[in-house]
C-alpha cells in the first residue's frame, strides 16, 4: 500500500502542495514531512548514547508522541481537524514517514520512494520537473525513469535520503533499485495510473471474522483506480455509500473538512480513505456499496457471526480469546454490552 496523506507534495493536484493558514504552525506536505522526520531521526542517530564519539553520546532513545494523527491538541488550527505528525493518519492509513521509518529500523536491505508517478501530462500540462528522493538503508540507490537510468547516488543526506535532482516527469515506470556491494539487494517501482475508471473496496475484520456482539468493528478501505486497478493518487473526489445489513454505519473522516464524520460520503485523500461499521447484536450479512457518477461502483459483503449470549452478555470463543491475548494471563470471559 503506497502511503495516503491529502497534500502530496508541491507538483500534485488538486493541491500543489499545502497554504498555510494564520493559525497553522506548520507547512508540510507528505513528502516534506517525510524528509523533516528523517532529519530528526538522524540527528538522534548520530548522538545516539553508544557512539563511541563522548561529545555526540546523548541521547539513549528516540520515541514518537504521536504515531497516530488525533485530536489530542492543535498545531494546526487553520486548516486541519485533527494533530497531523503522526506516522499514519487518524483512520490508521499509513503516510509517507511511515514507510520512511520502516526503512531506517530494518535490519535488512530496504528502500522507499517517496511520492508517486503520476503528475500531470499533455499539451495543456505545465512540465512536472522535481527532486525525487528515496528512502533507502542501503549504500547506494540508482533511479529510472522509463527503464533510462538517471544516474546512481552514493552520498544520502541524513543517512537515509538519496535525492534525484531534475527529474523531469514522463508517464510510465520510475524505479530505484538498491544496492550493497554492487549487488541488487532492494528495489521498488511505481507505474503511471491512467484516468479513474472504478472503486475498489476491500474489507479488514478481526483474525475470528466479523462478531455480531454489538461493538465489533469492521473496516472497508476504498480506492479509486483506473482500468488496470492501480490506484489514482491525485484522486480527491466524493464517493456515496450506501449500507444494509444488520450493521451500524461509522463513516471515517476527511482531514482539513469539519463535520465528515458519520455520513454516507466522503472524498478520497491521494485516491484512498477509509470508513468504518459497527456490528449490532443481530447476524447476518452486511452489503456496502460505493459509487461515483462517471465510475464503476462497487460492491462488498461481510458477514456478521453469531456470538453466543449469557443474560444478555457476549460470551468469547476460546479461540477468539487465545487471539486476543496470546500471550496468556486473566481475561474476561465476556464481554457487557
Amino acid at each position: 500500500m503506497k502511503a495516503r496523506d491529502a497534500f502530496g507534495d508541491e507538483y500534485s493536484p488538486p493541491y500543489y502542495g499545502f497554504k498555510k493558514g494564520p493559525d497553522d504552525t506548520y507547512q508540510y506536505t507528505s513528502e516534506s514531512f517525510a524528509l523533516a522526520g528523517i532529519k530528526r531521526y538522524w540527528e538522534y542517530w548520530e548522538n545516539r548514547i553508544s557512539n563511541p564519539n563522548k561529545a555526540h553520546a546523548k541521547w539513549s532513545g528516540y520515541a514518537s508522541i504521536y504515531f497516530s494523527d488525533s485530536d489530542a491538541d492543535g498545531r494546526q488550527g487553520s486548516s486541519e481537524v485533527a494533530r497531523v505528525s503522526g506516522k499514519v493518519d487518524a483512520v490508521r492509513l499509513p503516510k509517507e514517514i511511515y514507510f520512511a521509518h520502516r526503512v531506517m529500523q530494518n535490519d535488512q536491505p530496504d528502500l522507499h520512494i517517496l511520492g508517486h508517478w503520476s503528475y500531470p501530462a499533455g499539451p495543456d500540462a505545465k512540465k512536472t520537473v522535481k527532486t525525487n528522493y528515496v528512502v533507502a538503508n542501503t549504500e547506494s540507490v540508482e533511479l529510472f525513469v522509463n527503464r533510462k537510468s538517471l544516474g546512481v547516488n552514493a552520498k544520502p543526506e541524513n543517512g537515509y535520503i538519496f535525492a534525484f535532482p531534475d527529474v523531469e516527469f514522463a508517464p510510465g515506470t520510475l524505479r530505484a533499485v538498491g544496492r550493497n556491494g554492487g549487488k541488487t539487494v532492494a528495489e521498488e517501482e511505481l507505474t503511471t495510473a491512467g484516468p479513474p475508471a472504478q472503486i475498489k473496496l476491500t474489507s479488514i475484520v478481526g483474525p475470528q471474522g466479523f462478531q455480531a456482539d454489538g461493538q465489533d468493528v469492521a473496516l472497508i478501505d476504498f480506492e479509486v483506480v483506473d482500468a488496470r486497478g492501480h490506484r489514482v493518487p491525485t484522486d480527491d473526489g466524493r464517493v456515496d455509500f450506501t449500507i444494509s445489513g444488520p450493521g451500524i454505519w461509522r463513516g471515517g473522516y476527511n482531514s482539513g473538512k469539519i463535520d465528515s464524520t458519520n455520513n454516507l460520503y466522503l472524498n478520497t485523500e491521494l485516491g484512498i480513505n477509509r470508513v468504518s461499521v459497527r456490528s449490532t447484536l443481530s447476524h447476518g450479512t452486511i452489503a456496502i456499496t460505493a459509487s461515483r457518477a462517471g465510475l464503476q461502483s462497487a460492491r462488498i459483503q461481510i458477514v456478521a457471526k453469531p456470538v453466543k449470549m449469557v443474560d444478555r452478555l457476549a460470551t468469547l470463543m476460546p479461540q477468539r480469546l487465545q487471539a486476543e491475548n496470546p500471550h496468556g494471563g486473566m481475561v474476561p470471559s465476556t464481554t457487557a454490552i
